[in-house]
């Protein structure tokens, strides 16, 4: 599990297996037209960009989180299967980040704006997987994901910036802005 004490050289293994379990798990989910695992690639890909590597457990979480960041909103994984397989503190970035009832996606919006300001780790995974979303609505021309990205921005930053404390963190929400304008 990753919320145990881990070798550096299993980092690489358990990253591949969290890889290797949510493409297995969305099966032929589609992101667009192209294979979810496209938009997984792209969030780990993010993180990548700002210096998230394989070098110590904090990042091991979050890649593996980024890997899995969806498999309990639309996939048939249960919070529990993932815990067995992931760990405590994987299972709950990923359900930090998995979107709560709501009779529209406004009003599903603000309830995970609230849940995900409990959650620094979630936050930044949440941050990565936006920015992969708002360029890869850039590069396919989709202006109006581009446009529903923007207006959500606002809501998502009244939330985030009195606990955004991380670098990271900063950083991410800094990359993002200047992509939604």
């Amino acid at each position: 599990m990753v919320g145990k004490e881990i070798k550096t050289t299993d980092y690489k293994r358990l990253f591949n297996e969290a890889r290797a379990f949510a493409v297995k798990s969305h099966g032929d989910q589609k992101y667009g037209v192209s294979p979810y695992e496209i938009h997984l690639g792209n969030v780990i890909s993010v993180l990548m960009k700002f210096n998230v590597d394989l070098s110590n457990p904090y990042n091991l979480n979050l890649l593996i989180a980024a890997w899995l960041h969806d498999v309990l909103e639309d996939t048939a994984v249960t919070k529990a299967e993932l815990e067995e397989k992931f760990g405590t503190v994987v299972t709950e970035i990923v359900y930090t980040l998995s979107d709560d009832q709501g009779a529209s996606r406004e009003e599903r919006k603000i309830n995970f704006y609230k849940k995900i300001a409990k959650n620094e780790e979630a936050i930044i995974v949440k941050l990565a997987d936006r920015i992969s979303n708002v360029e890869f609505s850039i590069i396919h021309g989709n202006d109006r994901k581009f446009e529903m990205y923007k207006v959500e921005q606002l809501k998502l930053e009244e939330v985030l910036i009195p606990v955004l404390k991380s670098a990271l963190g900063l950083e991410l929400l800094t990359y993002l802005r200047k992509l939604l304008k």
